[in-house]
């Protein structure tokens, strides 16, 4: 019995019964992702009604849980690109025998940004997200300059 203190927990989502294996509970709840993408849907299509778009909660709900997901996908594609560049080198390492080489987060970084990047072309999005980017970037310089602190000088 629990105390009024106490919450009940769900044990496939406690770390200890996961057996510290994320990529296995990842593709074994991967269900749960697809249910918040359903979710996504449904809350999206709420917020366009006439009361959704002055629910400020949900509002905030909404955006608190697509950042969660665009941050998945970006964790998820960074394991993708590590592990793509450990099997090439120890490949490489059982082949020719070389000494291992460790790639440097800045080239990790430079890969994950190439493969969004080939992803968002695919998809054929890769020109609207560059003319985003450049928009942010000249308001970033406006604000400098107003500031006094011209990039261009």
């Amino acid at each position: 019995r629990l105390g009024a203190d106490a919450q009940r927990r769900d044990p496939r989502f406690d770390a200890l019964s996961t057996g510290g294996d994320a990529a296995a509970a990842t593709r074994r709840y991967a269900f749960l992702a697809e249910r918040e993408k359903e979710e996504l849907k449904a809350s999206r299509a709420y917020l366009k009604t006439k009361r959704g778009r002055r629910d400020a909660a949900a509002r905030g709900d909404y955006e608190r849980r697509v950042s969660k997901q665009r941050q998945r996908e970006h964790d998820e594609r960074r394991r993708a690109v590590t592990a793509r560049f450990r099997r090439e080198e120890r490949s490489k390492v059982k082949k020719t025998g070389k000494a291992p080489y460790y790639t440097k987060r800045s080239v990790l970084k430079g890969a994950v940004a190439q493969d969004r990047f080939a992803d968002l072309k695919n998809r054929g999005k890769l020109g609207a997200f560059l003319a985003k980017r450049g928009r942010r970037a000249g308001l970033l310089e406006k604000g400098a300059r107003k500031q006094g602190n011209d990039p261009a000088r």
